[in-house]
Order: structure tokens, then C-alpha cells, then sequence
């Protein structure tokens, strides 16, 4: 260890022990030299920091093997599976979540915190979060570079005093963080935590989870804890998980506050349009990427079912448009027109996929949506933790589902066919599912979850972001465009998330 002196002086670095408690190494100096050693106290009261994922973000494994991770081995299993295969492995039933993934920089954080794998990052799925995880810590523990200058000429600055005074956009101005603030901030450390969760089972029972979850958490800082509560910062469906807990669970005693990335607020037409058609790009190749693949695993899964549009998100989401027919869809209750619908070709789900016996499978999954789904979410509408930031995509460079149309598209080949047997006195009757193809409304969001599915007012919302994001790389750490961020290295989202941890332990009286 060096330490730098001056007028003799010496400053001396914390050390951290295994038990996460400060201590120095001090070298004795003869009494007549007049040394004065300064050990350099750091930040040592914790507020706990939790992400929890979206859908399809936490590991998965059954008790033979890993089933949804980022490794070679879990991703090699799904190109070749069937729908029963699919449906039999991505069984919320028979599936927990893993926590044996990959973590980027284990051991960057030393014995100031448990180890990285112990907080549960190791449950996160890699490819969407690892790097993301990593820089948020970083950013979080920024205060070590105050520390640092005490054995330098140039002075650096931290992350969050880089954000101090900084205007992201056309935000309001009591969104801006001050000196003030900031110095409050780095009065603490905030060690980050990942509650990975099943996300094929309802986010209620994932909630439960979240719970203990939090009282385990708080435990592991007994004694050090600045306050008895912590902090969530949740990445789409991990949202709805969050509220839930937070505000129909009486978790709110236990949440200083939330920061929500992207979450689909009042639901999501995409998530009618995975049903019907798969899933898109290198994630529709691993989970489904038409409904024979999809349906079964989805119409089993309470909580990817949980991101349907409620009644609040408004009628008229699905369009019918043919040569005799046009429709808006739903007139009031998507759960009555839509989601429980046996008969209509643009229904929700079709019985004939649902593999096994079908009459029973569609018997479990009508309960299931007007328990496990509907009284979720309408329930949930509405209701948000007193200290809510949230960010959301609105580019209409991600065309997003605001809306989805069924459009009559008859390829010429089968016009042909039309002709031919209507000039014989013959009718070719084809089914509405082969002659119609479901368009996207291509309207501003992030890909997924449309700006329609955002509710932005709300007594409880005390900041709001409206940024360019890929809905699966929300938390990505470089911006989408440098030229329009505020900074070349970060992206306006990560920074909103920083920024809002710092606004929310603004609670928290000095240690």
C-alpha cells in the first residue's frame, strides 16, 4: 500500500474483512517525527440495491438439467425441440430458477460486499444483463475515486458528481440532481443484488418470493443497514412482480423506492402476438418462433399470460380487416372478447395446440386466465410504491404493437385456385388463419412495449424518462445514438437509473 504524505502526514486506506467491517494497516513512526496518520473513513452504512429481471431474464433448470440459460449447453436443446418437448421442458411446474450463469467481474467488489454470486447475479440471464450488472455496481460504488484522489495531484471526479446539474433531454428541472444531493448520496454503499425468479409461474407467487427474498437481504446487513428498507430497480415484467409485492402484499414497509425500466404498465398487445405467431429474432429461434411452438408454453404460463392488455389499456387493440369483414377488438373486455374466446379465429388460444388432452388443457387454461390473469391484473391497475421513477422506449425508430391487424393477404397462387373453383360452381372455403397475416400497428416504443402501454401520471411517479431503448437491452450500457445523449460512454437510461437511486435515499437522514 502506498500512501501519500505531506506536512507529515499519512493517509491510510480502509481495509475490508471478511465480515464486511473496516479496519487499517498502520506502519508505527518513531514519537519525536510528530506523524499524524489519517485512515480514511468510507461510506460503511448499506441500502441494498435489488434488479429483478423481466420475462425470460432469470435462469431456469429442472432437476436434471439447466433449461433456459445462456450457456452452450442450454441453447443447443431448443432449435430442434418440438412443441411437446418445448411445453414438457418450460413447465412452470417442474422448473426453479438457476443461479449457476455466468457473472462478469466476480470478484471486483472485494469483502465490501458478499461475493457477486452470493448477491444472485449468477441467476440472471447473461447475454441480456451480465455486462449491464457489472457497470451499475460500478456506478453505484463510484465513492472509492474520493478516496483515491486523497494519493493524487489531479483530482477525478465520480460518476454520479459527472451527473450533478446534468439535464437529460427536455426533462423537468426537479429531476436534475444537485451538489447537495449527491454529496447525500455517497454517504452510503449500495451493494447490488438480482432476484432471479420463475417467470413462467404468476408474478404473484414470484412476489411471495421477492419478499422473503428482501427479508433475507436485510438480514445478510444486520448491523449495517442504514435503514431497514431497500431499493428495487426492475427491467420490464420484473415491474409488475415489484408492484405487486409492493402495493397488494403490504411489501411497501420494506421499499424505499422502485425505479421501473420499460415495464408494460397497462400490458402489451405483443404479448398477443407471441401467442399467435412466436417469438421474434435470436430469442424466437431458442423459445418458439411460431405458435405450434409458442402456445403450449405460454398458454401453461400464468406470468408471460400476465402481460396481456387489461381493461385499462383501452378497446380496439386488434383489428380485423378483410373483404367483407372490419373489426375492433375489444369492445370493452379483452378477457370475454378475446383471451376467453373458443370460437372466433382471432382468438387468444387455440385448442388444437394445446397438446395432450386438449378439452382439459383448454378447461385449465380458462381458469387460468380469469384467476391467475385477470384478477392480477386489474388488481394491480394503478397502484404504484410513493417513490416511483421509471424509464420507457419512445423511438419510432422500435415500432412497437400500440395496436395489431388482421389483414386479409390471399396470395395469388390461392386466388388463382378461387377462380378456378368458383368458374366450376365449386366454393373453396380456407380458413381465416391461412389467408389473413397479423400486422404490427409499428408505432413509437421500444420494440415491444408501446408508448400506449406507459401510464407516466400518477401521484406516486415522481420521475419519468422518455429515451431511445431496445425493450431486451433497456439497461445496456452504451447509448443508442452518442450524438443525441448525454454522454458518448453511458446510455441516458442507465444514467436515469443512477440518478434515481440518488433522488430516492435522499430519505435517508445522514449516518
Amino acid at each position: 500500500m502506498d500512501d501519500y504524505k505531506s506536512d507529515n502526514r499519512s493517509y491510510h486506506r480502509p481495509l475490508w474483512d471478511e465480515n464486511g467491517q473496516v479496519h487499517y494497516k498502520i506502519t508505527p513512526q518513531a514519537k519525536e517525527k510528530n506523524y499524524v496518520a489519517v485512515c480514511l473513513m468510507p461510506p460503511v452504512k448499506v441500502i441494498p440495491v435489488i434488479f429483478i429481471p423481466g420475462v425470460m431474464g432469470s435462469n431456469l433448470k429442472n432437476e436434471d438439467d439447466e433449461v433456459w440459460q445462456f450457456s452452450a449447453s442450454s441453447l443447443k436443446k431448443w432449435p430442434l425441440a418440438n412443441a411437446k418437448k418445448r411445453k414438457q421442458l418450460l413447465d412452470p411446474k417442474t422448473t426453479t430458477v438457476d443461479d449457476s450463469g455466468e457473472i462478469l467481474n466476480d470478484g471486483a467488489d472485494g469483502n465490501k460486499f458478499p461475493s457477486r454470486r452470493a448477491r444472485g447475479w449468477g441467476s440472471a440471464f447473461y447475454k441480456s444483463y451480465g455486462e449491464a450488472l457489472d457497470r451499475l455496481q460500478y456506478l453505484l460504488s463510484d465513492d472509492d475515486i474520493l478516496l483515491d484522489n486523497y494519493f493524487r495531484e489531479a483530482q477525478m471526479q465520480t460518476a454520479r458528481q459527472r451527473f450533478t446539474g446534468v439535464r437529460i433531454g427536455d426533462e423537468p428541472a426537479e429531476q436534475v440532481l444537485t451538489e447537495a444531493e449527491t454529496a447525500h448520496g455517497h454517504q452510503f454503499l449500495y451493494p447490488l443484488h438480482v432476484f432471479g425468479y420463475n417467470w413462467l409461474q404468476s408474478n404473484a407467487d414470484s412476489a411471495i418470493r421477492l419478499g422473503a427474498y428482501i427479508r433475507k437481504v436485510q438480514g445478510d446487513y444486520h448491523g449495517r443497514l442504514a435503514v431497514n428498507k431497500v431499493i428495487l430497480v426492475t427491467h420490464s415484467m420484473g415491474g409488475l412482480v415489484a408492484r405487486h409485492y409492493s402495493e397488494n402484499m403490504d411489501g411497501q414497509k420494506n421499499i424505499l423506492g422502485i425505479v421501473h425500466g420499460v415495464m408494460p404498465d397497462l400490458g402489451s398487445p405483443a404479448a398477443y402476438r407471441r401467442m399467435k405467431t412466436g417469438e421474434r429474432g435470436v430469442i424466437g429461434m431458442i423459445i418458439g418462433d411460431n405458435a405450434e411452438k409458442l402456445m403450449p408454453v405460454l398458454a401453461q404460463s400464468p406470468g408471460p399470460l400476465q402481460l396481456l392488455p387489461g381493461i385499462a389499456y383501452g378497446p380496439g387493440w386488434l383489428r380485423i380487416e378483410g373483404s367483407n369483414t372490419k373489426m375492433s377488438l375489444p369492445v370493452d373486455d379483452p378477457y370475454k372478447d378475446i383471451y376467453l374466446n373458443k370460437t372466433a379465429w382471432w382468438r387468444l388460444c387455440e385448442q388444437d395446440l394445446l397438446l395432450g388432452d386438449t378439452e382439459k388443457e383448454w378447461g385449465t387454461y380458462q381458469d387460468r386466465i380469469k384467476v391467475d390473469v385477470k384478477k392480477f391484473i386489474e388488481k394491480l391497475n394503478g397502484k404504484y410504491h410513493p417513490q416511483t421513477w421509471l424509464f420507457y422506449g419512445a423511438s419510432a425508430d422500435n415500432p412497437s404493437d400500440a395496436f395489431l391487424t388482421w389483414k386479409e393477404r390471399l396470395p395469388q397462387r390461392v386466388r388463382e385456385a378461387q377462380r378456378v373453383r368458383e368458374d366450376a360452381g365449386e366454393r373453396l372455403e380456407l380458413s381465416p388463419l391461412r389467408t389473413h397475416a397479423l400486422i404490427s400497428g409499428g408505432t413509437p416504443g421500444d420494440g415491444t412495449v408501446p408508448v400506449t402501454a406507459v401510464r407516466t401520471v400518477s401521484p406516486h411517479i415522481r420521475g419519468v424518462l422518455a429515451t431511445d431503448v431496445d425493450h431486451e437491452g433497456a439497461y445496456a450500457v452504451a447509448p443508442v445514438d452518442r450524438s443525441r445523449s448525454v454522454y458518448s460512454d453511458l446510455s441516458d437510461a442507465l444514467v436515469f437509473t443512477v440518478r434515481s437511486v440518488m433522488k430516492i435515499v435522499q430519505q435517508v437522514p445522514t449516518p
